[in-house]
């Protein structure tokens, strides 16, 4: 839940209340979004027995205004994890995730700090967000090695428009028994189909305000390749009777390994629309056309070749 920016305080607990009242249970925030955490500390308070229905996720290791410093550092960690607390009113986080690596910081130390941070009770399990699928096994036979918890979660960016973790991330989270949790499902928006071909975005939508070099941005999506996955997206949606978003999050909820996709709704609209892809499976001939057009280009050496003679027998 980014909420603080776009989205104020009462909109926010209107999302919240949708949220759980459909059955949700995961609520993912993170130090680095602004008034986040603060937003679901005053709904917790204003809504009784809510703390103990859901799953509650947040992170740390970016700078936030006056904390310099920004690293997996134990001790800024402890900071950091100290303050989220704070700003959440609670005594325990049930997921607490490294937001990204550091190459800074030995690994080792960072590890300690996972095994103090659950020992301690502040935290009941521990997890990574947007690793290199070597780090995330590195940490994972670290935490094993020396008694420590395991990772039970790493979440990555996966989508129709973004599937490169399929070529190690995933299959590595997989492999440590971990499951993954989705961030930008619908492929910042472009995958519900409010965007489209030669007509520049509204200037008070996402891709409209993101500079170019970002993930969303119209520079850089604005491709063949993207359109064809956006258009058959929408046709599927027809087809169905479903919304694109709708589309977009069952497809990424059946992929392998996936525990949730995170969906970062700006209001209670977007956020009901996503959460009616809580029950659809999509057909079998559904996904695999919707695999086959968003198949992402094979990486330079060793990926394709790996994938080549792995079947070699003879």
């Amino acid at each position: 839940m980014m909420f603080g920016g776009v989205t104020d305080e009462k909109v926010a607990r209107l999302m919240l209340d949708a949220f759980v009242d459909a059955g949700g249970t995961l609520v993912d925030t993170a130090d680095l979004y602004g008034t986040s955490e603060s937003m679901i500390a005053g709904w917790l308070r204003a809504r009784p027995g809510a703390r103990e229905r859901v799953v509650l996720a947040t992170k740390g290791r970016f700078a936030m205004e006056g904390q310099p410093g920004a690293s997996l550092a134990p001790a800024y960690l402890r900071t950091a994890l100290d303050a989220s607390l704070d700003r959440l009113g609670v005594d325990h986080i049930d997921l607490y995730q490294l937001h990204g690596p550091d190459a800074d910081t030995p690994l080792e130390d960072t590890a300690a700090f996972l095994a103090e941070a659950v020992a301690s009770g502040n935290v009941g399990y521990v997890g990574v967000s947007n690793f290199p699928g070597w780090l995330f096994t590195k940490l994972s036979r670290l935490l094993a090695e020396n008694g420590g918890p395991p990772l039970v979660a790493h979440q990555v960016q996966y989508s129709l428009l973004a599937r490169a973790v399929e070529w190690e991330v995933v299959p590595a989270t997989v492999d440590a028994g971990a499951g993954s949790l989705l961030w930008g499902p619908l492929g910042q928006g472009w995958l519900t189909g409010k965007y489209r071909r030669d007509e520049p975005p509204a200037p008070d939508t996402r891709v409209a305000g993101a500079d170019d070099e970002h993930l969303e941005s119209w520079h850089r999506r604005d491709t063949d390749r993207i359109w064809a996955i956006v258009d058959q997206v929408v046709k599927v949606a027809a087809d169905l009777g479903l919304t694109p978003g709708q589309v977009a999050v069952a497809w990424a909820a059946d992929r392998p390994g996936v525990t949730a996709p995170i969906v970062g709704a700006r209001n209670v609209e977007q956020l009901t629309d996503s959460l009616g892809a809580a029950d659809v499976h999509l057909p079998a001939e559904v996904s695999a056309a919707l695999d086959e057009i968003s198949s992402p280009p094979a990486p330079q050496y060793p990926y394709p070749w790996v994938e080549e003679i792995s079947h070699w027998h003879d």
